[in-house]
């Protein structure tokens, strides 16, 4: 008479009191936890105040035109406004910050250090693409010759200005093809400029090589 084989024995799978099950799930949890506490520890963003529109020398500002953002600045962080900082109730900024970017220590302050005003200029030449707002350059002007025939050779009169805005003449009332583009100048660098401009000299503007 055969004998029937032996049925292998079935495996049973782990209930929830099998301690490998138990040491399993705690083993993930420590996982998840440890790279969460990792990426924590390796996020040092903190919150900065930055522009909420391109704000200008010389203009009032106030709390309002700020945002808060974070950011992770490093050993830089001593130099620009933390959130944790109270903003002066009403200031002015030294230069000109685009919006979104970062409020400097620096650039707070209640009147222009250099004492500077705005001066509208009228350029008449086609600009290069980097004259925009914030950038610094250069202002070159030629003299009307005396007999009304063409000008004098262009002369540096001014050099590192800031850009503070423009505005297309496109009144019909304004010289044709002309640009004004308003600067921040040195109280002994206005009269030169006015006077020139108003003696129909030609100006242009040439982005500014730092250094030179």
């Amino acid at each position: 008479m055969n004998e029937k084989p032996a049925e292998a024995p079935r495996i049973r799978p782990p209930g929830w009191r099998d301690p490998r099950l138990i040491i399993g799930v705690i083993l993930v949890a420590l996982s998840v936890t440890g790279v969460v506490t990792l990426i924590q520890s390796l996020d040092e963003r903190q919150g900065y105040w930055a522009a909420s529109a391109d704000l200008v020398p010389g203009t009032k500002v106030t709390a309002d035109d700020f945002h808060i953002v974070q950011a992770s600045m490093s050993e830089s962080s001593e130099h620009y406004w933390t959130a944790e900082q109270q903003l002066p109730s009403e200031f002015l900024v030294s230069s000109t910050i685009l919006q979104g970017e970062l409020l400097t220590q620096r650039q707070v302050t209640e009147t222009d250090p250099d004492g500077r005003q705005q001066v509208g200029l009228r350029v008449s030449e086609d600009m290069p693409t980097a004259v925009t707002v914030g950038a610094r350059v250069d202002v070159w002007v030629a003299p009307a010759n005396e007999d009304g025939r063409g000008y004098a050779e262009p002369t540096k009169m001014i050099a590192n200005a800031e850009v503070i805005g423009t505005d297309d003449n496109t009144s019909a009332f304004a010289a044709a093809d002309t640009t004004t583009v308003y600067l921040m100048l040195a109280q002994d660098a206005v009269a030169p400029v006015l006077d020139a401009q108003a003696n129909d000299a030609k100006v242009a503007l040439v982005p500014a090589t730092l250094g030179k």
